[in-house]
């Protein structure tokens, strides 16, 4: 992968944000919270001032207790490790998805936010009702499992606006993709990002097999599962908001997998347009 034409021009673009591979660690440490030693969590979150600043600005913020938070340890112990996990996260979706890093002239990273929302509120959704996993660890992968996008957009804006150009003559994302990236695809450029900023192995297989899950490895596979019918029903918002009639058609082997039907998923679609629009303008990145 890393000899790949694609991944060499990112590499050589000069833009595309450097996180240290340590910072994975914080984040395998925190996806599993009841083995994570708090001392060791601390010190890991030292190791970024960014991201330790960010922990106690968001506390203090949203805190309704009458003592200021001043040192990450405080945060932690007062957040618990799920929540310290999805500012961690939230720390690597700021880098990444839609704002002022997008260098695209064509593709709308705007809109494409909205598909990402959309995303994060359809696997909420589905892992509300199967129980498979945490919803609110899906709702946080939902916003980064596109990442592969981004980092396009950031690196390589010529070549997603040619992928834009194709999708709004009606041409389907991967196969655009594979069109214009040699074969690449948004979820391998995804994957390789996660891979190199060291994210844990869960995070991992979501970016890299939402569109292929029967490719996913047998520890994550609910977690894949949902995120790619999460990223279908999104999809099919998305290409409304291009103006295509394209219809994302959902596998019967992945709804089977997961106990949900048709009636489930369309109430999801219906729930979708007004849910997005009020969470688009809560979540600042």
């Amino acid at each position: 992968m890393d000899e790949h034409k694609i991944i060499s021009l990112i590499k050589a673009s000069g833009h595309l944000p450097q996180i240290p591979k340590d910072f994975g660690e914080i984040l395998k440490m925190l996806l599993e919270p009841v083995e994570y030693n708090i001392d060791q969590c601390v010190e890991n979150f030292s190791r970024f001032p960014q991201l330790e600043v960010a922990l106690i600005q968001v506390l203090n913020y949203n805190s309704k207790l009458n003592r200021e938070i001043k040192t990450v340890k405080d945060a932690i112990n007062y957040l618990g490790a799920k929540n310290a996990k999805i500012i961690a996260i939230s720390y690597v979706t700021r880098l990444l998805l839609p704002d002022n890093k997008g260098r695209a002239k064509l593709f709308k990273n705007n809109q494409y936010w909205k598909h990402c929302i959309g995303t994060s509120l359809a696997a909420y959704m589905i892992t509300d009702e199967t129980k498979l996993c945490n919803k609110d660890k899906m709702f946080t992968y939902g916003l980064i499992h596109d990442i592969g996008i981004t980092v396009l957009d950031i690196c390589l804006p010529d070549y997603l606006d040619k992928i834009y150009e194709l999708q709004l003559k009606g041409i389907h994302q991967i196969v655009a993709e594979k069109i214009v990236l040699n074969g690449l695809t948004h979820a391998e450029v995804g994957m390789w990002i996660c891979k190199e900023w060291g994210l844990p192995d869960e995070i991992v297989e979501v970016v890299g097999f939402h569109h292929s899950p029967l490719l996913a490895a047998e520890k994550y596979v609910d977690e894949v599962k949902i995120m790619h019918l999460a990223d279908s029903i999104s999809t099919n918002y998305y290409e409304k908001l291009l103006g295509n009639d394209t219809t994302f058609i959902y596998a019967d082997k992945i709804m089977e997998a997961l106990n949900v039907d048709n009636v489930f998923i369309d109430n999801i679609i219906k729930k979708l347009p007004s849910e997005i629009g009020k969470l688009s303008r809560r979540i600042i990145l």
